[in-house]
């Protein structure tokens, strides 16, 4: 007997443990901001523009509904005392007092707060302000200040992106009956989280017609960094293959692909990959990518990111189209690029194969039947410094020469 009541009171301490720890997190909120959005019925907590957690709460009736707007936190009350409209009474702190133990006034006579009915959360019932579940309410009285921004919104559309790169769209119900929601406005706010295309329209219809009033997923979606940069747009998982969109990742490391329209194969230069149209995009999978542009690609589970470094060759400032390559451990570069870059002329002799520059034979290797130099030869055939920035993932040239 003893040992159960033992390992019952570990259990609750580890409980409250976990709790405390959780609520001393939540506490060290910083710059926090709320968005009451009243067709989902959901109050979202921010910090800056992070998303942080979402409670349910309870909105005003179509009678007496929720002001929008923007507010600002501008009353704190522990245990209020409720007044009744048009009554001379009024109901101080306690189970009877339907504001709970908790009040955040935002505007004059709106706040937030606490209730002694919680089967009211999730439904439009209040005379206009937004009712929490207590234990709820009072987590967020310790978060936000006065002055915490208060946004209410009326947004039928929900589009997200979780932290594990889940995206989900959601359509709620028309609570005051103000607006109803159209496939264009769907699309503009796939648009805007940059997951156009990734949902099709007969998709996006039915999910406005069974109106579900919750998230709905379809897509898995990944960030993308480029040589540490992070991209606007979203890898996606097709058949549990990574697609990568090509054109950011090119325009990105300023190369110029061309898509062939007929075998819808994706060429650099002279590397060449299949790719995937999917409602104008044209993608191609991560395995692809270091085939393509050269470099490396990573996943990154913790980030949900994959991130592509290729090692680029800056000029006088200037950034080469086609990447470096790694020839005997030493890396190379593109002679011909490298050599209109710094206005050398470069001579090719069909006959014997060979490049020359003022008669000097420059040692180049054919990788895709393109001609590359190692960078610790630039200098003595092109006369300029090469710097090896590893922080920065490129190679630096520079012409002339400083070299004494």
């Amino acid at each position: 007997m003893l040992f159960f009541l033992k390992k019952i009171m570990y259990s609750v301490l580890l409980l409250l443990l976990c709790m405390t720890t959780g609520y001393a997190q939540l506490k060290d909120v910083a710059s926090p901001a709320i968005v009451i959005n009243l067709p989902s019925r959901m109050l979202e907590l921010y910090s800056g523009n992070t998303f942080i957690k979402e409670y349910p709460v309870a909105i005003g009736k179509s009678s007496t509904p929720t002001p929008l707007g923007k507010f600002t936190v501008i009353d704190k009350e522990i245990n209020p005392v409720w007044v009744p409209p048009g009554r001379d009474y009024s109901v101080p702190s306690g189970p009877d007092n339907p504001l709970g133990y908790r009040w955040i006034g935002f505007v004059e006579l709106y706040g937030i707060h606490g209730n002694n009915a919680p089967w009211s959360i999730g439904q439009a019932v209040s005379n206009g302000c937004v009712r929490m579940l207590e234990e709820n309410v009072e987590e967020l009285f310790e978060i936000v200040q006065y002055g915490t921004p208060v946004k209410v919104t009326y947004d039928r559309i929900k589009v997200r992106i979780d932290n594990y790169g889940q995206a989900t769209v959601g359509i709620y119900p028309d609570v005051y009956g103000r607006k109803a929601v159209t496939l264009a406005e769907v699309n503009e706010k796939m648009s805007e989280m940059g997951l156009r295309g990734m949902a099709s329209d007969a998709f996006l219809l039915g999910v406005i017609r069974e109106e579900a009033d919750k998230q709905i997923p379809f897509a898995q979606v990944y960030k993308i960094k480029v040589n540490d940069t992070l991209l606007n747009e979203w890898a996606v998982a097709i058949d549990n293959i990574r697609y990568v969109p090509v054109w950011p990742v090119a325009k990105a490391l300023k190369n110029n692909v061309i898509l062939d329209e007929t075998t819808k194969m994706v060429w650099n230069d002279k590397r060449a990959v299949n790719s995937m149209v999917k409602n104008d995009i044209v993608y191609i999978s991560e395995d692809n990518i270091p085939k393509l542009f050269g470099g490396e690609i990573l996943f990154k589970s913790t980030e949900n990111c994959l991130e592509i470094n290729v090692v680029t060759t800056v000029v006088n400032g200037k950034i080469l189209g086609r990447a470096a390559e790694v020839i005997d451990g030493v890396l190379a570069v593109p002679v011909l690029a490298l050599s209109d870059s710094l206005g050398k002329k470069l001579t090719y002799d069909e006959v014997n194969h060979i490049f020359t520059i003022q008669e000097k034979i420059v040692p180049v290797f054919l990788i895709n039947d393109q001609p590359y130099i190692q960078i610790t030869k630039i200098n003595e055939y092109f006369n300029a410094d090469v710097y090896w920035n590893k922080g920065k993932n490129n190679i630096e040239v520079t012409y002339p020469s400083q070299s004494i």
